[in-house]
């Protein structure tokens, strides 16, 4: 009887745990309507030729808030590599895969939608282990990619904070927007066509002393044609980036705050401009990321702020 209890037991433990498993993944697997659409819009092909395979990981986890867009992006970030041959992606919410052997294998990193303290371990030194191990694989020459609520991963670490290049501080804007090309001739703008364009997302700002346009390239920005810029931090004559690019070390940052709803991921333009900024963060796609002054008076034309 021993035996036969055994024998019963033991399958059903695996199924249980099998079972715990698939469901975990199902969670963060993209509904296959949105797989569609994003296939249907994805680039025709990648702005440059990798000088490698090129393998990304893409990292969703969530110690805050969690986006329900996680699985569409991830999926568009699977399927605009594979399409493209631009790179491979590994996608896990594992903060394993930042210790330091398992992170070299790696040319970038994407921060998918991630928020809070995602290394906090019980394990003592391992938050700090792996802190150190993403600083270092950046200043090393390798590429780190923000959407959307990156900026609202590790608020109060300086150095994570300094990479990333801004740090959430609300988002009092969730409608239709006009978004100012601030850069029209840059290669990660390319898809734009040199034009301004209206989007419809969650619109971040950022914290005072971050995200400041004379220490980033700022591609992107919120315009002051649509919407009542009073609502910011900042009040009317404030700016709002949507989208840089930046250097760390020898790395290569790239970040874009578009990413909250769905559509975003299967927004034609939209992937674009992602593909183009992983290319950069790559090394693959040569691109300006000096700082650039940006001239409110071409942000906000309706207001009078002559020679600022």
């Amino acid at each position: 009887m021993k035996i036969k209890l055994f024998t019963i037991l033991l399958p059903a433990g695996l199924l249980a745990a099998a079972l715990t498993v698939s469901n975990a993944q199902k969670g963060n697997k993209a509904k296959p309507k949105h797989a569609d659409k994003i296939t249907e819009s994805l680039p025709a092909k990648a702005p440059a030729k990798p000088k490698a395979a090129r393998k990304v990981l893409v990292f969703s986890k969530t110690a805050g808030f969690r986006h329900g867009s996680i699985p569409t992006g991830v999926e568009a970030m699977k399927q605009i590599g594979k399409a493209t041959g631009a790179f491979e992606v590994t996608a896990t919410e594992d903060e394993s895969f930042f210790e330091p052997d398992k992170l070299k294998a790696f040319d970038a990193v994407v921060f998918l939608n991630t928020t809070g303290e995602v290394f906090k371990s019980k394990e003592a030194g391992r938050e700090d282990r792996l802190k150190k191990s993403l600083v270092d694989f950046v200043k090393s020459g390798k590429g780190l990619i923000g959407t959307h609520s990156a900026t609202d991963t590790y608020k109060n670490w300086k150095e994570f904070n300094d990479m990333m290049g801004g740090a959430f501080a609300g988002h009092p804007w969730h409608t239709k927007i006009k978004v100012k090309n601030l850069d029209p001739s840059h290669p990660l703008n390319a898809a734009f066509g040199g034009k301004d364009f209206e989007i419809a997302d969650e619109i971040y700002q950022f914290r005072n002393g971050t995200a400041l346009p004379e220490e980033r390239r700022m591609l992107l920005s919120l315009s002051g044609e649509v919407v009542d810029k009073g609502r910011g931090r900042y009040g009317k004559e404030g700016f709002y980036p949507i989208s840089w690019v930046d250097n760390y070390g020898e790395g290569r940052i790239f970040y874009c705050s578009l990413g909250h709803r769905d559509e975003i991921y299967w927004n034609p333009v939209i992937l674009e401009h992602y593909l183009a900024g992983i290319q950069y963060a790559l090394g693959d796609l040569k691109a300006d990321d000096v700082p650039k002054k940006v001239a409110l008076r071409d942000i906000l034309p309706d207001l009078d702020i002559a020679g600022r």
